[in-house]
């Protein structure tokens, strides 16, 4: 969520938010995180905020953060294969 909040903070400039979301990527890759598990928070995150904001979380909203969260963990992915492949070049 933390991740998130900078994201929406720094819609202007998301050029000083991809190394945050970069380092985070790599780090998840230790904690065991999968790429699959990206799409079970997305969804999570999703149904959280339609829970709690019902009829004002409207499809376009939900299309926004859907948006937002993709590019999250698109780059946070990107990280972790990154990481995951000097991991493996190292050994």
């Amino acid at each position: 969520m933390a991740a998130l909040g900078l994201v929406v903070a720094s819609l202007r400039d998301l050029g000083r938010i991809v190394p945050v979301l970069e380092s985070l990527g790599a780090k998840h890759v230790a904690y065991g995180v999968e790429e699959a598990h990206y799409q079970t928070v997305g969804a999570a995150l999703l149904q959280t905020l339609s829970l709690s904001f019902g009829n004002l979380f409207t499809p376009e909203i939900r299309a926004a953060w859907s948006a937002a969260y993709g590019t999250v963990s698109g780059v946070m992915i990107d990280a972790a294969h990154r990481a995951q492949a000097s991991q493996h070049a190292a050994e």
